[in-house]
């Protein structure tokens, strides 16, 4: 069985009456089809040897997989991540390339034991021994990771307890009663111990079980000379999460390595009925987890003082970056912080450069550890809050920054690759910086604003030269003024014409608004040659005005299918005077079918005069007939458009509803066809209905009605609805009378926590933000910064899909100004991840 210190316990010769009956049932339980097994019974019972003989029986006689560990302080195994981390590995995983935060292993974990279905794979077994000494596995049965087994996947757990404590397991690891069986191991008789070795305090009757043997002890102890020092070391010991060595125990008493490992040689003599002190390392340990509680009972009223020694080592530890730190303080000391509610500020050492080392793969996955549990402790005291005040913002965005920055370091593996890029990975995460600069600037005062947007200013400018994509440079220019936008301008020009990806052109485009006239159109030029006149080199995002202008000009000389085409793209960004200008040389170019894609006529449609529009009528399959409609109504031809979209909307109700719902949104009040819509939406499914409130809100509303749009989007309940229903609620928000507003992004939020979370709907919410409560905002802040990303990366924090910058209007809404304030000036002090680290 898989521990920190390979300990095999030796195959039992024979079985006491109680293992008998209970490997009796096991044998039967493997025999059977339930995928699930809680193996029950006191401490000293068996349990360990029953699951020990159960893993070598496995691996004898199948050809299926076998993981198994052996949780518990002793082995060493106590935490969610490493027994997660373990499992993984035997199963043939490579869990250290990269190094996995403990949400990364829970979904590759899942996802492994979910496909185990096909009958010709081979049989998993899933052994964890112990598992009630894991001092943080989820209490939540939604956080399980053993909750969904494939077909083929078998898993035991055995837990120190009764009956009720089998079935609380059972229910928090999300089985269900007909899936998991119950086992009980009783106690050997006092025989029976004794004749196989096992302590007297395990048998039935047990001599007072481990709590009398701790007393016995204890009282030992006090008659002893140097007793009250041993008396220290257990109660230190009871509390520790590994075994400790004499170095560990140095630290804790505040004295030297030498007086320890005098002080253990004296007073161990008088332990060895409790404890053991073996191995290489000669680590200190309690002969039995439940001797271990029993002495943490005993030693209940010294509990502030011991924590007390714990606190003051991890301060020591934490504070003196240049100090050798002993192995058990680096890798438990926010475990203790965490275990022990200590305030967030005193676990921000863990968000330190200095801490987070580059040194190996597995001093990287230490760290994830260490910052999962900061993030943790944030979000408690976000939940106790109600709110992100601006000290638990700036703690989030500063722990955000650590992760994004280990994972951007385990992706390079630094110590493995000497000549790693990290020089790549930094300027992307100096050009996120400053682009969540402009999006937190937005979410405050004019008179704040300045002083946000200077930071993203000075940043663009110290680091901007080496940006890898020109779109952070145009952004940054555009909120830019004067020579500051025209220095920053030519930097995007400079990394467009670098480029070799497809945002190349684009940046030649954008570059060109933001130049003087005589370079813009040098550069326009510069992009059609580049894009070889072809119309794509106007793609999305829209560009400016400048740019239009710049690019009409520049465009001249193209034969005219590419001119027309170029133009169309063009128009809505024209000033007025050019605009109609274009659209008359647009009338004049015209020829049969000369927009090839719908993006082209579905930008030139709200212009067609009526010449061109009855040509465009003749050419439907290549124009959208939604636009189409709405230009016919907007020339007064309603009943034309009416006609033309449910003509081309075809027989499915969903097509004609979708039709009916555009055109809708285009008509006036009196003249909507509200009766045909609502008599469509009953002739559809509810994840269907669902869907077109989404994608339609405002004419959802219009034309269903207030209290009908928001009870069709919550009324999608099948899981695999649920970002529907997020997505659904989220915009309704935006599109609802005021008074409503709140309700919708209420219900959108417990739609997303109900959900899952899924990270595709926290656009659509963070789009609601406005009307969010600040606990619900703060909370969905709390749960997304990063983690919801999917890829993480030190850019990632600020820039992307759950970054500071997608999140911006929930800082503002959790918390207000200074709130925002703060996570800016976070983003500011995150650019020392890109001088010592790496």
């Amino acid at each position: 069985m898989h521990q920190k210190e390979k300990e095999r316990a030796p195959a039992p010769i024979s079985w006491t009456e109680g293992e008998e009956r209970a490997r009796e049932a096991l044998e039967r339980w493997r025999a059977a089809p339930g995928p699930a097994c809680v193996l029950h019974g006191p401490p000293g019972a068996g349990k360990t040897a029953l699951c020990t003989r159960l893993v070598d029986e496995a691996v004898e006689r199948t050809r299926g997989c076998v993981a198994a560990v052996q949780v518990g302080r002793a082995s060493a195994f106590v935490f969610e991540q490493e027994i997660l981390a373990s499992l993984l590995e035997q199963l043939g995983e490579d869990v250290l390339h990269p190094p996995r935060d403990v949400l990364k292993l829970r979904s590759e974990l899942r996802n492994r034991l979910a496909n185990g279905q096909d009958e010709d794979e081979p049989e998993v077994l899933l052994v964890l021994d112990g598992l009630d000494e894991c001092v943080d596995w989820p209490r939540d049965a939604r956080g399980s990771t053993l909750r969904e087994l494939g077909l083929r996947v078998r898993c035991l757990v055995s837990i120190s307890g009764g009956e009720g404590e089998a079935h609380a397991w059972r229910e928090r690891l999300g089985w269900e009663d007909a899936d998991a069986l119950l086992v009980e191991i009783a106690p050997p008789s006092p025989a029976a111990a004794e004749s196989r070795g096992i302590p007297s305090w395990a048998a039935a009757g047990g001599d007072g079980g481990p709590e009398a043997l701790a007393a016995e002890v204890e009282r030992e102890l006090r008659r002893l000379d140097g007793g009250e020092v041993a008396l220290e070391v257990l109660s230190l010991l009871a509390r520790a999460l590994s075994p400790l060595d004499a170095e560990d125990v140095a630290e804790l008493l505040e004295i030297d390595d030498f007086t320890a490992r005098g002080l253990l040689h004296v007073v161990l003599p008088s332990l060895d009925r409790i404890l053991r002190w073996d191995g290489p390392a000669r680590a200190l340990r309690f002969q039995h987890e439940a001797l271990r509680v029993a002495w943490a009972q005993r030693s209940a009223g010294r509990d502030e003082a011991i924590e007390a020694c714990y606190r003051d080592a991890i301060a020591r530890c934490t504070a003196e970056t240049s100090r050798r730190r002993p192995a058990y303080f680096r890798r438990h000391a926010s475990a203790h912080l965490a275990l022990g509610g200590a305030p967030v500020a005193s676990m921000l050492a863990f968000a330190e450069p200095g801490w987070v080392a580059a040194a190996s793969a597995e001093a990287l996955a230490d760290a994830l550890l260490d910052l999962r549990r900061l993030r943790d402790r944030i979000g408690e005291e976000v939940e106790r809050c109600g709110s992100m005040p601006p000290s638990l913002a700036a703690a989030l965005v500063r722990c955000a920054a650590a992760q994004g920055a280990a994972a951007t370091l385990g992706d390079a593996e630094p110590w493995a690759t000497p000549d790693a890029d990290l020089v790549t990975p930094w300027l992307e995460a100096h050009a996120a910086r400053a682009l969540s600069l402009l999006a937190l600037s937005a979410e405050v005062s004019p008179s704040a604003r300045a002083g946000v947007l200077e930071r993203a200013f000075e940043i663009a400018e110290n680091t901007g030269a080496g940006w890898p994509s020109p779109s952070a440079l145009v952004a940054v220019a555009e909120a830019a003024e004067g020579e500051r936008r025209i220095r920053v301008a030519r930097f995007a020009l400079a990394a467009a014409r670098r480029s070799e990806e497809g945002d190349a052109v684009w940046g030649l485009v954008a570059a060109a608004g933001l130049l003087p006239e005589e370079e813009a159109q040098e550069v326009a030029a510069e992009a059609i040659a580049r894009a070889g006149g072809a119309p794509a080199l106007v793609p999305g995002p829209r560009v400016s005005e400048a740019s239009a202008v710049a690019l009409e000009r520049a465009s001249r000389s193209l034969p005219a299918p590419q001119r027309i085409r170029v133009l169309a793209r063009l128009l809505s960004a024209l000033p007025a005077e050019a605009r109609v200008r274009a659209v008359q040389e647009i009338e004049r170019l015209w020829a049969p079918w000369c927009f090839e894609t719908r993006e082209e006529a579905e930008a030139v449609t709200p212009y067609l005069s009526e010449p061109l529009l009855e040509r465009a009528l003749e050419e439907v399959p290549v124009w959208p007939v939604h636009a189409l409609g709405a230009r016919l109504v907007s020339v007064g031809r309603e009943d034309e458009a009416r006609a033309l979209v449910l003509r081309w909307a075809g027989s499915s109700a969903g097509y004609r509803a979708d039709a009916l719902l555009r055109l809708g949104e285009a008509l006036p009040p009196g003249r909507r066809p509200v009766e045909e819509v609502r008599a469509l939406f009953e002739e559809l499914a509810p994840e269907e209905r669902c869907h077109r409130v989404k994608e339609h809100p405002s004419a959802s509303v219009a034309l269903l009605g207030d209290e009908a749009a928001l009870r069709i989007a919550e009324g999608c309940v099948e899981p695999s609805g649920s970002y529907a229903r997020t997505g659904a609620l989220a915009r309704l928000a935006g599109a609802l009378p005021e008074s409503m507003r709140a309700e919708a992004a209420r219900r959108a939020v417990l739609a997303f926590e109900a959900g899952g979370h899924d990270a595709d709907a926290l656009g659509d919410l963070c789009g609601a933000a406005p009307w969010m409560s600040p606990a619900d905002a703060a909370r969905l802040l709390s749960a997304s910064l990063l983690d919801a990303s999917g890829t993480p990366s030190l850019a990632g924090v600020f820039q992307g899909w759950a970054s500071v910058a997608q999140l911006a209007g929930l800082f503002r809404r959790a918390g207000g100004e200074e709130t925002v304030l703060a996570a800016a000036e976070e983003v500011a002090l995150a650019g020392r991840w890109l001088h010592r680290v790496g």
